[in-house]
């Protein structure tokens, strides 16, 4: 009986130790959001830039230079 009762209390002792609050050191990384996408509104010209003329003979392709301008905010 003697025996159980030292054992017991080991094991109590043991437990009390092993839950004991410790401080734990954790590294935390920050990753900064994505800048938002930026969009592009633009109402397309009377005539479009590229012509696609296909016939008896082949493919014909025309295209012209557009202006594009990108505003960041």
């Amino acid at each position: 009986m003697k025996k159980i009762i030292i054992f017991l209390s080991l094991v109590v002792v043991f437990s009390v130790m092993a839950c004991s609050d410790k401080p734990a050191q954790k590294e935390v990384i920050v990753v900064p959001a994505a800048p938002p996408a930026v969009i592009i509104v633009k109402e397309p010209p009377e005539k479009a830039g590229t012509t696609i003329i296909l016939d008896k003979n082949g493919v014909k392709v025309e295209a012209k230079k557009v202006g594009v301008i990108i505003k960041n905010k």
